[in-house]
């Protein structure tokens, strides 16, 4: 069986094989759509790629050069999709790094319009804007745009521990706790959400916590730490979950897959010494 056969069979939709993401675009380095690109093609499915930011390299790099997209030309490039009808074969929407206000808003209006037409299509929102090692590195204004504008309209949502605190205004460091504040939370309450990079109290040094929180419980996705500094780690992440889902998976399966497939990468990685993961390291740990 062909390999285009064989995914249309596993999604069940025909010509629906189009993930939609918005993400910073590199001119060297595998963050953003850079690697979440890749992730997704090596499945068999294709990419609507709006970029957010067109940088030099990643924001841990000590100088980069770049900015941030103009609203005008995100703008154009959204009616440019929408006058080639290909919005009909968008399978499920994700969205990443957002260097601007103005471009979280027209990422939020673009994806209503495809849900008032397609209120199906599956938008999951990786709500990026630090983690532990580095604080905040986006503005302030970016950060509450993104509350504002996209956690709203999210079907699931993929922040890693550190930003979830931040959307939760807490520091809550246990299964209990976190369940508490999310199922108290206006918005998050009503979503789904996988929570990354966990440090709970009880999480073993050597153990890398991941939580599904959906329908008012919590499962919990644990596996070994790979001792490695690793950017473009979430956004691989989310691009696998969106696939896994495209193909019929649910949240829970979607996250372990996610899961199994960043804990070979970091490994893979980290035995070669790579200062990030490349194309080589995805060929190698994405089990198509």
């Amino acid at each position: 069986m062909n390999t285009v056969k064989k995914m249309n069979q596993e999604t069940g939709t025909g010509s629906r094989r189009k993930i939609l993401s918005i993400q910073s675009r590199l001119v060297c380095g595998y963050v953003g759509n850079n690697i979440a690109e890749l992730a997704i093609q090596l499945y068999g499915l294709d990419v609507i790629s709006f970029p957010t930011v067109l940088f030099s390299t990643h924001t841990g790099i000590s100088r980069i050069y770049g900015s941030a997209i103009n609203k005008p030309l995100f703008d154009e490039l959204i009616e440019g999709i929408k006058a080639i009808n290909v919005i009909k074969d968008i399978n499920n929407m994700i969205t990443g790094y957002i260097g601007a206000p103005e471009i979280v808003e027209s990422s939020a209006s673009f994806i209503k319009h495809i849900k008032e037409q397609f209120p199906d299509r599956l938008y999951i929102c990786d709500p990026v804007m630090g983690d532990f090692d580095q604080g905040m590195y986006v503005s302030d204004e970016v950060a509450e745009s993104i509350e504002q504008h996209l956690l709203p309209i999210s079907d699931i949502l993929t922040p890693n521990h550190y930003e979830l605190k931040r959307l939760l205004r807490s520091d809550a460091d246990t299964i209990d706790s976190i369940l508490e504040a999310v199922m108290s939370h206006p918005v998050l309450s009503s979503k789904k959400i996988v929570v990354t990079g966990c440090i709970l109290k009880d999480t073993p040094v050597d153990v890398v916590d991941m939580l599904v929180i959906q329908d008012g419980r919590i499962e919990r996705v644990s596996s070994p730490k790979v001792d490695i500094a690793m950017v473009g780690a979430g956004d691989l992440f989310t691009a696998v979950v969106s696939v896994q889902m495209a193909k019929g998976a649910d949240l829970l399966k979607a996250t372990h897959v996610a899961s199994e497939t960043l804990y070979r990468s970091l490994i893979y990685s980290k035995e070669r010494n790579c200062r990030e993961m490349n194309s080589e390291c995805l060929l190698n740990c994405i089990e198509r």
